[in-house]
């Protein structure tokens, strides 16, 4: 079998996901772990799939080909090895916010001062949105932290020099 990491973006629309599915159900390819979203208009997935011992990668490229040219997706393919693909997920055990008056250096500040703590970021997602006094950034991070008391402390810091606001929430497995 092989494992392949699929890169896939494309102006978004209804189908997309539908799409990507049926290229890879002809080929028997399992979708084992994926993750998606829509940027202004813009879609854009990665996923890893696995591709059972009767089908080649040379399948898999003119299935994503054919993708490509009927969809107008570009899609990026890598075959990784089974030692990536079955490493385990890891799990976020706290969900940070962070909101403030938009302005450069919030993303590289507080992922510093996460780096710094030794927290990995499992998921970010961040926006621009009018607000009544100008424009509003928010940020929402998933973080895998051995220590939230040092990674908080070293947020809080962050937030009192850039001027936003930071939330952090231990996830409770109780509730996911």
């Amino acid at each position: 079998m092989s494992n392949v990491l699929l890169s896939i973006s494309g102006h978004d629309r209804a189908g997309i996901v539908r799409d990507v599915a049926d290229a890879l159900l002809h080929l028997n390819a399992n979708i084992e772990d994926s993750s998606m979203t829509a940027l202004r208009g813009r879609f854009t997935m990665m996923m890893i799939v696995r591709l059972p011992e009767d089908r080649s990668l040379g399948e898999l490229k003119a299935a994503l080909a054919e993708l490509e040219r009927h969809t107008r997706l570009s899609v990026q393919s890598q075959v990784i090895s089974d030692e990536e693909a079955q490493t385990p997920a890891l799990q976020p055990d706290h969900v940070i916010t962070v909101h403030g008056a938009d302005r450069v250096g919030i993303v590289h500040a507080v992922t510093e001062a996460l780096a710094d703590a030794k927290a990995s970021i499992v998921d970010v997602s961040t926006e621009q949105r009018d607000g009544d006094e100008g424009a509003v950034y928010m940020m929402v991070l998933e973080v895998a932290a051995k220590e939230s008391d040092e990674m908080n402390e070293a947020l809080q810091a962050v937030a009192h020099r850039i001027g936003v606001t930071v939330e952090v929430h231990k996830l409770d497995d109780a509730i996911l």
